[in-house]
Formats: structure tokens, sequence, C-alpha cells
């Protein structure tokens, strides 16, 4: 029993859980505030035998009674329909004072009161339910009003749609609407939803994904303050509005203007502008809505004729105008239409009862504007304490005079209508600075172009004009910018500060991705900026100081962004700041004067004192960026095309404008991305000696190379991200070469959706040895076979993603430094591994594990796996040596072909799901023993080049092609075919020196060469002389040592050789004729002389940079201006000498233990 409690709830929401009571005999809760239907599921629980429900609010009809019923009591309530006819009847059952229909089966009374049709307007919507509206005091069972409330049924108020939200925000601004819950954070009640629920967007319905279906803004005189309020061309963006009610608000302006966008509504059915003070002609675009049924525009200073009407039309009333002429016919009879007090001659076409003119004004009334207005000037409410009000600013006169326009009568006179408002040529200094802007920020609009004519202020956007988004003043300087809902990127340009009339500008849902400080570090220069609205963007980075400083800015929202670190101290000049949705820290800056509107909801602020606002309820406030980033970077969302502003999505460490610039990468780290590059396969044509790395804190829009790349103040890499460039690795067998571990600053690597398509464990085998790596992305790529153990407990790593590849077998044991793992959309099995300690973030959805709540709680045993015929891959399983791959025979056939379709074929492996297939694990290429003759000629080559390798002995096993390392073999940095020849050398970062010995001869399988930064110091004709003799040489790579003297020609003219790389040594002489063959060659960083020659080469890379050539056309024209600017004087004899040194001696540098390569060193002759 629960009687007298004053319990204020829906029955169905207070009772859901009473089914578990299996033994419930008796119920009572009499003498409540209980509202809604009896749920079906409480009169029939099976042991209950008396239901006691008297005096309270339940509504809707009585469900079919249970048989075990006794005893039922229910008087005085608003119960409707017809009491059921019971299966068995009841001993005892009231049903007095309700609104039943039919008392058959139980002995009741309808109410007396009257109120049984009205309650809640006669009716609730789906998902509401009918509740009384308690005060303190109210006894149980007086009769209270009683308003519709979200059901138990009904969803809850949510965030309104991104794209929705910021085009609500900008209606906002141009409406000069003025609640404060139309924010970026604020629910939006969706339809069901109750007034009742917390909720914001006041006067804003939504439906069940967000979008606004209604606005209902009612009698709030005085809430519309700007001089011309309209609604903006983006209301077009919301498509799903059915709905807009703005009447009795005392707005004051022309009404073709104000209305002239809401044509472009797809979805409107219902308009109501009734009782402001609306004022020119209705124009015909509006009544001819194709969805459009019911219009109402009554009570307003409407003048002019009314045009066609559609036939769509079910309503109209236009009441109380001064429209003039005759009621036009309508297509179809109007059931609803209304005309009366205005001018017309003639409304019978509107209500045929009422025959001519019926209830128009007096002919006195009518004689408006005396008689009519000129051309260009519109016919308008004489509203001088309005105006008087305005040039005051005063809120309070505003207000005031606007209340009274909705209800007097005004004595009209002729103003310039705003179509008469002419379109103005710009201002040539603003033409040029705007047209920066337009190439600053990517600005798509086409109209933007010198000679376009721009809208003035006050002007309708209705009068043809060019520089969209763009509004001017009569002298043609720009004052306002609002380029929204677009997609822009790059920062304003210097020449804005030639903008000296720019007071707003808006730049709102343009997907813009960058850095707040590199974007906004010209505004300081527009010295009138006023209002700056950046909201829904992806703007990260701490917020400058200059910005919250600007001596005229008064309004600043950077709401819905990914913007951290603590606020700086706001100018007293701010009188509205809105931060909202972000990650800033910190307390709010305390200020002597506080800011009158300030907003920082869902930040991570830790005091919003001085500025209202909420901890972000996501819990990421201190995952970011694995909790931080390091000096000069900033933390960034790596965004992605369909990702909203606003959404949760991975955020890493990116480069702050704040930084040093570019450098040359640190010269071994340039070595062993070199070597990354063709290991991996990247094909970015900036990976090169000579190219500068973005370094902590330098701008993307900064001239550099290595794409994708991000190096320390020292010139080493701490970033690889290569995102989205499909096709971009095409080697047979990707992987990460083992020299990746001297790159121990490198700590972040993303690679998403690449469609690598290759075996996991020999991909990434050597990156368990990166000391400082924390956050690894592989996501998205055609990854298959087992995860490695090693690569999980790597001691720094926190972030692990391998989402979206076709991962199979069970998850190793997980290391305890993991903060963040991201499993899903595998073929993973087994269960997820028990945990040392809880992980922050992790995803295993979308596999076959049999359980994950180790990763995710919320997923009892196996959550949100795949189905059972899906994980029947490979039969089951794959024998041992044997891997279950993608079986992707389109990838196969188009690598073959290596045609621009099969890039086509790689890019769209990464969205389709293949069968998968068992093939030969790389594991399984087993080393073998190196033949005899090869031996001898690789120990040859040992004692030649005096190579440091222990394992270089007769009878160590080799390496073979699409082996992997992980295999246990000799011969390190050989790679042999699987007659054990050596097909590949590539002894990198060690220290040798000699020459190869003519016994390289004998590796008739060597295609490749590769003696990166090995130290050597020697003359190239001496080193290289025996290298022609090797029979299939295809790539030689010598970069990065002290290699001097002259190219020799055998070298260039071998037939079989296609690429070579000499860079950053110390080569001088003229360049011998490269041979046909040649597709690469890269000689920069020498000392060469002469002209390039012209040769019959078609390359596909060349470059010569940083010499002393006179001519380097035909290699790169790029290179011709980047040769030594000095250092050619080399030997202390002037540039182009052809034997410097004289017969038989060389120029050679003079190499110290710590000099490194390509760097300036002393030359003298040997």
């Amino acid at each position: 029993m629960l009687r007298q409690l004053r319990i204020h709830a829906e029955l169905k929401a207070f009772t859901q859980h009473l089914s578990a009571v299996s033994g419930l005999q008796r119920f009572d809760m009499a003498y409540n505030f209980l509202y809604g239907s009896i749920p079906a599921a409480l009169v029939t629980m099976p042991a209950l035998t008396i239901l006691a429900l008297p005096v309270n609010y339940l509504t809707g009809s009585i469900p079919q009674l249970g048989s075990q019923l006794v005893e039922l009591i229910l008087a005085s309530n608003y119960l409707s329909s017809s009491f059921p006819n019971p299966s068995t009847p009841l001993a005892s059952c009231s049903a007095y004072s309700t609104c039943l229909t039919d008392f058959t089966g139980c002995p009741g009374s309808v109410r007396t009161s009257g109120v049984c049709g009205t309650i809640c307007g006669g009716g609730c919507g789906e998902g509401e339910a009918c509740a009384p509206l308690v005060e303190e005091g109210t006894m149980p069972g007086n009769t209270i009003p009683m308003e519709c409330a979200v059901s138990i049924d009904s969803v809850p108020p949510r965030l309104m749609h991104t794209s929705a939200a910021a085009a609500m925000l900008l209606l906002r601004r141009s409406l000069g609407v003025t609640f404060t819950d139309w924010t970026a954070t604020s629910l939006c009640l969706v339809s069901g939803g109750s007034m009742l629920t917390p909720h914001g967007w006041t006067g804003v319905r939504c439906d069940s994904q967000g979008h606004p279906i209604a606005i209902d803004i009612t009698a709030t005189t005085g809430q519309f303050l700007l001089p011309a309020p309209s609604f903006p061309s983006v209301v077009s963006t919301l498509q799903a509005l059915s709905s807009i009610a703005l009447p009795g608000n005392g707005i004051y302006t022309e009404f073709k203007a104000f209305a002239w966008h809401l044509s472009r509504l797809t979805s409107l059915k219902h308009l109501d502008l009734s009782s402001n003070v609306l004022y020119g002609p209705i124009h015909s675009s509006l009544l001819t809505i194709p969805t459009l049924t019911s219009l109402t525009l009554s009570d307003n200073y409407l003048s002019g004729c009314i045009p066609a009407l559609g036939s769509q039309l079910l309503s109209l009333s236009l009441s109380s105008n001064y429209l003039s002429s005759s009621f036009p016919m309508p297509p179809t009879p109007l059931p609803a239409c209304s005309a009366h007090t205005n001018c017309l001659t003639d409304v019978s076409a509107c209500n045929t009862s009422e025959a001519g003119a019926g209830n128009q004004r007096s002919a006195s009334e009518c004689a408006i504007c005396g008689g009519g207005c000129a051309e260009g000037v519109v016919c308008a409410p004489n509203l001088m304490v309005l105006r008087r009000a305005q040039s005051m600013q005063s809120t309070q006169s505003t207000q005031s005079a606007m209340a009274a326009a909705a209800t007097l009568s005004y004595p009209m006179s002729c103003f310039r209508s705003r179509d008469s408002f002419l379109p103005v040529a710009m201002a040539p200094d603003a033409v040029a600075a705007m047209l920066a802007l337009k190439t600053g920020l990517h600005v798509p609009f086409t109209d933007w172009v010198q000679g376009a004519l721009c809208s003035v202020e006050w002007g309708a956007d209705s009068t043809t004009h060019g520089w969209t988004a763009v509004t001017c003043n009569g002298e043609g300087h720009p004052t306002a910018i609002a380029i929204d809902l677009q997609e822009l990127s790059g920062s304003f340009p210097s020449e804005m500060s030639a903008l000296t009339a720019l007071t707003h500008i808006s730049l709102i849902n343009d997907r813009i991705v960058a850095e707040i400080g590199a974007l906004a570090q010209n505004l300081p220069s527009i010295t009138n900026l006023q209002y700056l609205d950046m909201a829904y963007n992806f703007l990260y980075g701490f917020i400058p100081e200059t910005l919250l400083t600007l001596p005229a800015l008064t309004f600043l929202s950077l709401s819905v962004n990914y913007l951290s670190g603590s606020i700086p101290q706001p100018g007293s000049q701010l009188l509205e700041l809105a931060l909202s949705s972000n990650y800033l820290s910190s307390s709010f800056p305390s200020s002597p004067t506080p800011i009158p509107t300030c907003t920082a909801f869902s930040t991570c602020l830790t005091d919003f004192t001085g500025c209202p606002g909420s901890l972000r309820t996501s819990g990421d406030c201190g995952t970011i960026c694995g909790g931080g980033c390091g000096e000069g970077e900033a933390c960034a969302p790596l965004v992605e095309e369909g990702i909203e502003p606003g959404s949760i999505i991975p955020m890493g460490c990116a480069v702050s404008i704040e930084s040093v610039p570019p450098r040359l990468m640190h010269t071994s780290a340039a070595t062993a991305m070199l070597l990354l590059k063709r290991s991996l396969g990247v094909t970015f044509t900036d990976w090169t000696t000579a190219s500068l790395c973005l370094t902590p804190g330098g701008s993307m829009l900064t001239p550099h190379g290595w794409t994708g790349v991000l190096c320390d103040s020292q010139g080493h890499p701490i970033a690889i991200n290569i995102t989205d460039a499909t096709g971009q690795f095409r080697l047979p067998a990707p992987s990460f070469p083992s020299v990746v571990s001297t790159l121990q600053a490198l700590s972040s690597i993303a690679l998403p959706g690449n469609s690598i398509y290759t075996e996991f464990k020999p991909f990434a085998w050597h990156l368990s040895r990166l000391s400082s790596l924390k956050h690894l992305d592989l996501s998205s790529n055609l990854l298959y076979g087992p995860i490695h153990s090693s690569l999980v407990t790597i001691a720094t790593l926190t972030s692990l993603t391998l989402s979206g590849n076709y991962l199979s077998g069970s998850i190793p044991a997980l290391g305890s430094q993991l903060l963040s793992l991201s499993l899903a959309s595998n073929f993973l099995s087994s269960s997820f591994p028990t945990l040392p300690t809880p992980l922050p973030a992790c995803s295993a959805h979308t596999n076959c594990l049999t359980d994950v709540s180790a990763c995710n709680t919320s997923e009892a045993g196996a959550g949100n796996q795949r189905s059972g015929s899906e994980c029947a891959i490979c039969g089951g399983g794959c024998a041992e040596g044997k891997v279950c791959a993608p079986n992707l025979m389109v990838w196969r056939r188009a690598k073959s072909m290596q045609s621009t379709q099969s890039t086509l074929a790689v890019a769209a492996v990464a969205t389709l799901s293949y069968p998968m297939s068992c093939f030969t694990s790389r594991d399984s290429f087993l080393p073998v023993a190196m033949a005899p003759a090869a031996a001898a000629a690789m120990l040859a080559l040992k004692t030649s080049l005096h190579v440091p390798f222990t394992d270089w002995l007769e009878g160590a096993l080799c390496s073979v092609e699409w082996g992997t390392d992980s295999t246990t073999h000799g011969w390190t940095a050989v790679t042999c075919n699987g007659d054990g020849h050596p097909t590949a050398i590539a002894i990198n970062l060690q220290e040798l020196s000699g020459s190869f010995p003519r016994q390289v001869s004998a590796l008739t399988a060597l295609t490749h060469i590769s003696l990166i930064n090995d130290r050597i110091v020697a003359e190239m004709g001496v080193l290289a002389a025996n290298l022609p003799s090797i029979p299939n040489l295809q790539y030689l790579e010598l970069s990065y040592n002290f290699i001097y003297g002259t190219l020799p020609t055998a070298i260039l003219a071998k037939d079989t050789l296609t690429s070579i790389s000499l860079a950053s040594n110390y080569l001088s002489g003229s360049i011998p004729a490269v041979g046909s063959q040649i597709s690469e060659l890269h000689l920069p960083h020498n000392y060469l002389t002469g002209t390039f020659p012209s040769s019959g080469a078609t390359f596909a890379s060349c470059t010569c940079a940083d010499n002393c050539l006179q001519s380097a056309v035909n290699c790169n024209a790029g290179d011709e201006a980047l040769q030594r600017e000095s250092g050619c004087d080399i030997c202390s004899h002037a540039i182009g000498t052809v034997q410097p040194c004289g017969a038989n001696r060389v120029c050679a540098p003079e190499v110290s233990p710590a000099a490194e390569p390509a760097s300036l060193l002393p030359m003298t002759c040997h």
C-alpha cells in the first residue's frame, strides 16, 4: 500500500518492474498523482487479486483484465472508452467519476466537471502522456491543469544534429532570437517529448534524428531586436522543418525581405507570422510552396495585391492588414479562409458568405501613405519611437516600442524598400583583400570575382548580386562575411587588414580543420571586428590571447570545436563568449569585469566561476592525445569524411603554429626513413634527402617535404601519419624493416585506410623494437593473420588501433601500459584476455569472440559479434605454416597488370568483404642454405668491404624472399631466392670500407644493393669497379656516405641497372652519358659540375639539387635554381676545372670520426 504519498509519476514507469514480484496479491496506490494509461502487465499479474488506483489522474482505456482479479477500484480518474468485458465477473468494482462511456461490468459514473474532452487540449501525441501540473499544496483529486508529458514509451530529448544546429544558430543571429538555451550543447525536445523534461532550444521541436521540425515562439514581444531581421539563406538546409509559428513578437521589418528564403523549405506545411509589424507586399513564391497548407499573416501591416494562390493551400488568414484589390480566385475553394479588415474590393473568393467587399476597412483607413508609394519605396508603419530607441541603442526602449507596435495602429508612411538598396561595386582595395581571403580559405563561391556587385546593408537577398555571403556598406566596403555550411581550409591572409569596415565574420560549420592560432593569426589586424563566430568546426590548439583581446570584439563563439589548453585572460570589451563543447582545461580566468553572457558547457574546465558550464560527460578529458602533447605540438582531431563537428573522434598530436620552422631530417634518420620508404612502398616523391621535415609547432602552410612525417627539433621523426592514401603501399609484401629500430624518437604511427594487404606479423614485427612508440593505428587495411604478443606489450604503447582488418586467431595477453585498444571488425576468436588493469577505452565488437566482457563490461558475454556463418572462415582453420587471408584475386590480377585499373582495385578492397582462404604464411618460407658459389662470393665481399656481421659464415641459413625476419637465420641484411642465391644486400648504418671484389660477378641472382649511411670513405671508381660484372643488378643505393671522385661511365651505362642513388656524397666532375635503361637517378648533395647530359632515358624520378651544375634541366627543371650558391671551389680550384687536382689525383673530403655525410667538409687532393 502506497496511499496518500503525493507520488507524481507515470503509472507505467512506476510499475515497470513489478512483474518480477511473482507473489504480489494486493496493490493499492490511492490518492496520489499517478498519470498515463494502466499497463496491461499490471492487471494480468498472476497472483494479483486486489488493485486499487482511485483518486489519481489516469487516462486512456482500461486494458483487458486478468481472470485472477477479484476487486478493482478506479474511481476519480480520467479513464475513457468502455469498461472491458472481464472473462470472470469482478466481486467488487468501482469506476465512479471517470470518463468511461460504458460501465457494463463495473458500476460507475461520468465526471461532473465536464473536463473529459478538454484535458491536454483534447489529447496527446504519440509517446506522450497527459500529466497533472502539481504545485505545492495541491491535493490529489483536485481539478488542476494537465499537460502532455514524456511517456516512458517516448524517446528523451537529444542533441540537435550538427548541421541543423549550425543552421539554427545562424537563424538565431539573423532573426535576433535571444533565448540563451539555443546553444550547441542544448537538448532538443523530440516528437512526443514534454515541456517538463529538461531541455534547451526553447520553442523548437526535433525529430528522432535531431532535425528541427517545428519552431514556435509565441507572444514574446521584444524577442527580435535586429533592425531588419530575416530568415537567412541557410534556412533552406532545414529540410525537415514543417512548422514555423512566430505570432505576437512585434517583428518590425519588410515582409518580402523577412520571408524570402522560406520558399526554399521543401517540407514547410504551417507558417504563422500573425500579430507582428510586418509591412510591404506578399511575394508570390511564398503562397505557392508545394507543401504549404496553412498560412497565417493576420494582424500585420501588409499592403498591395494578394498574389495568385497555390492549390495546396487549405487554410489562409490575411485579416487585419491593408491588402488591396480583389481576393484572387483560388484553384480550388479554400476550406478555411479569412481576409476581413483589409482594403479589398471583393473577398467572395475567400469567403462566399461575405459577398463583395465584406467586412473591410473604411476608405479613410485605406488611404495609407497618401494613396501609394513611388517605385523602390514601401508603405510601412511610422514607428518613430522605435527608430529613436534603436539609434539610442537602448534595449528597454526598443522592447517597449516593439511591444506597442503589435497592438497599436500607427500612421503609415513611405520608406525605402530593402529591394531599393541596390548592390554596389566593391571598393578596389577591398576586392584585393577579399580575393586573398578567397585563396587563403579556399572559398568555393564562383561569384567572388573582380567587378561583381556586393549586397548592401539593409538590402534584400532577393536582389541579384555577387559576392555571396558578403555584405557591404554604401561605399562598397565589406561589413559582414558569413560563409556558413561550406568546406573551407587554410587561414585568414594578412591582406585582411585592408577590410577596415568589417565588423562581422561567421564561419559556422565549414568543416575547417586547422590550428586556431594558424587560422586566426591575422585577425587582430582587422581593427573594427566586433563579431566572430567559428562554431561547429574542427579547430584545435590553444586559444590565442590576441583573439580574446581584440579591442572592438564584443562577441566570440568557438563552441563545438576541439580546442584544448587553458583559456587566456579575456578582454574587458567582450560581452558574449561561447566556448561550449571543447577540451579546454584549467580554471576559467577570473576577471575584474565579468562577461555578461558566457557559456562553457561540456568542457574540461575545473572551475566555472565567471562562466557557467559543465564537465564533459564522455570522460575523455584526461585521455585525449595520450594525456598531452609535447612542446610545440597541439592536440588535433583525426577528421575523416562524414564525421560531424562535435563528434567524439580520435585525437593526435599535430604541429603547432608556435614551433620552429621545418628543418632537414637528421642524416641517420633520413637514411632509415628512405629504407622505410622502399620497404613499405611509400610513393611520396618528397621523401628525399633534400626535403625539409615539419617540426613540432611548424605549420602545414609552411613549405616542406616528408609528407605525413613530423620531426622533433633535432630532425628525428616523431610521427608518421599517412591516412586514406589508398594504393599508397604497392610492394607485394610490405613491412617495417629492421632499420626502423633506429628511429628511437618515433612515438606515433598512423597508416589507416591504405589497403595494405599483407600478413600482420611480418609487417609489424620490428615495431616492437621502437622504444618510444605510444600510438599505433593500422586500422581499415587488409592485414591478416594473428596478432603477435611482442606488439601489445611494447612498454611505451598506450594506444593501439587495428580495427577494420582481417586479423584472426586469439588475442595475446595484453600489457598493463595500454589505455586504448580497438580491435573491432576483424575475425579474432576465443575470449578477450583478462586485463592487468581495466582499459579506459576498448572496442572488440564484430569479431568471433566468445566473451568480450573484459574489454567492455557493458557487453556481457559475446556482445555484438559476427554470426556463426561469418566466423566459419577458411573452413574452420588452416594447417601449420598457413594463414587465413582474404582471397583478393582481383587485387592480385590488378597488381600483375600494373595499371591504373589495378590501383583502383586495391582501393576497392578496403571497403569490400572478401572470402578468406588459407595461404602460406611468410613464417613458413624457411631460411635456406646459401649456394656454395654464392657463399664464396659473399665471404669475399665480407672481407673486401669489412662487413662486421658475425653471422656471415659458410653453412649459415639465408632469409628467403617473402620470408619474415621473425624466423631465425644468418647472413644479416641478405635475402636469397629459394635456391640459396642472394637477390638483395642491404647493409645500412654500419661502418664499411674497401671495395666490391671481383667475385661479386658470381652473384647472378643479385638485383638490389643498398649501402646507405655506412660511412664509406672511398673513390667511386675504385669502390664500384666490379659492380658492372654483376649480371642482373637493377638497384644501386650508396647514399649518405663519403664517396668521392667522378661518376664511372660503366655504372650509368649498365644495361640492367634501372635505379641509382648516390645522394649526399662528395662526387665531383661532370656527369657522363646516362643509359636509356635508367628510370630513377638521384644525385643531390654532391659537387658535380657542367651540364646534366641529354639522354634517351625517360626518368620516372630524377633529382640533382645542391650540386655545382650550370644546367639541370635534363634531369629536373625544378633543380635548376637549387644549385649550390657557395662551396663549389673545392680543392682550392674554381668550379668547372676539369682536373682540379691534376692527373692521377682526386679531390676527396677530410673525414673526421664525428663528421656526418652531406656536411660541409674540407676537401683536398689525394
